[in-house]
């Protein structure tokens, strides 16, 4: 009796069916805010749907949520401002479909400000592996 050998192309196909899939990278949006204003506009809203469509891609993966302001005005004030935001962006996630218990909203205050006072008055959405 006379064994059949499997092709190469199909025994790597199998091989590479049964491994285990690869771990995605994480992936960031930014969302950027008028000076003292923790509102959406249009292409706040944008940036926003577009990580809610890829965290429901990455069903798998938690969603965080960090808030930062720039250095003007109070630091206390900055805080909660950055917190505040993180939290409109967290409402806005679970309205449009992301499980409340993947979002993880923290607000970092000026504690990070980078670049100009535009550049700072962000929210950053890190969808990452858990």
């Amino acid at each position: 009796m006379r064994r059949r050998l499997l092709p190469l192309g199909v025994l790597f196909a199998l091989l590479l069916a049964l491994a285990a899939p690869p771990a995605r990278a994480a992936e960031k949006f930014i969302v950027f805010f008028h000076p003292w204003s923790a509102e959406l506009d249009p292409a706040a809203e944008d940036v926003v749907v577009a990580a809610i469509a890829y965290a429901k891609q990455n069903a798998a993966m938690q969603v965080e949520i960090t808030g930062f302001a720039s250095t003007d005005g109070p630091d206390k004030a900055n805080l909660y401002l950055s917190l505040v935001r993180a939290l409109r962006i967290s409402e806005a996630m679970a309205v449009g479909g992301i499980a409340p218990a993947r979002l993880r909203p923290v607000g970092e205050g000026e504690i990070k400000a980078v670049g100009t006072a535009e550049e700072a008055r962000r929210v950053e959405i890190v969808v990452r592996a858990p």
